[in-house]
This record gives structure tokens, sequence and C-alpha cells, in this order.
């Protein structure tokens, strides 16, 4: 720079440019400002949408664990019941077998009892031997 002194002339020529770089600063300072305007539209919507997917993320995982709590009672109570119903069906072999035993018992002496089958017949029998036997004595007599 040169040490010349500075005429109004030059001022304003210099204020002019001033102006100008300054319109232009500020044109691209608006532009830029309405792209980060734009972009920051842009974001906040997606921002949102993500939100909105993480919500209902959310809500599906609450009600698989929700289910699952609920499952895994299920399973307890049903164990609970079959331990139950193995033990039941302990006690139930146990009384078979003693049935079973009380039936081959019977069957064994089966052969020492008369049925009242075998009784009626035997009844009959005698009835008809003691009508022949009085038949016969009134012959004889």
């Amino acid at each position: 720079m040169s040490d010349q002194p500075l005429t109004v002339g030059v001022f304003e020529g210099f204020q002019k440019v001033f102006q100008e770089f300054q319109r232009k600063v500020f044109d691209q300072f608006t532009a830029v400002d309405r792209r980060f305007e734009v972009l920051q539209r842009n974001m906040d919507a997606r921002f949102d949408e993500v939100t909105g997917q993480l919500d209902d993320f959310t809500h599906r995982l609450l009600r698989l664990e929700q289910e699952s709590l609920l499952v895994n009672a299920a399973l307890k109570r049903l164990e609970a019941s079959a331990e139950t119903v193995q033990d039941q069906l302990v006690g139930f072999g146990k009384r078979l077998g003693r049935i079973e035993k009380g039936f081959d018992r019977l069957m064994a002496a089966k052969s020492k009892y008369a049925l009242r089958s075998d009784v009626q017949d035997l009844r009959v029998r005698i009835a008809d031997l003691k009508a022949r036997l009085g038949a016969l004595e009134k012959r004889r007599g």
C-alpha cells in the first residue's frame, strides 16, 4: 500500500465495493441459511420417522416380552400339572397292582368255591334225585 492520501472518490469507490461485497455475502448466507432450513426440515422428518419406527419396535418388543412371560408361566403350570398327573399315575399303578394280585388270588381260589350257577344246578339235581327217590319208595312200598 502506498502512503497516498485517501480521497473522497476513492473512499466512495471503496464503499461501493464494500457494499457490493456485503450484499453478495448476505445473499450467500441467505442461500446457505435456506439450504440449512431445508436440511433441518428433512432431518426432522427423518428423525420423526425413525422415532416412530423405534416406538413401534419398542411396543412390539414389550408385547413379545409380555407374551414370553405368559408362556413361561403357563409352562410352569403345565409342568406342575404333569408332575401331579405323574404322581397320580404312579398311585394308580400301585392300586392296579394290588387289584391284579387280589384278582389272581380269586382266580386261584375259584376252583375251591362253587359258583352260584353250579350251586343252583346241584339244587335242581338234588330235587330231581329226591323226586326219583320218592317215586322209587312208592313203588317199593
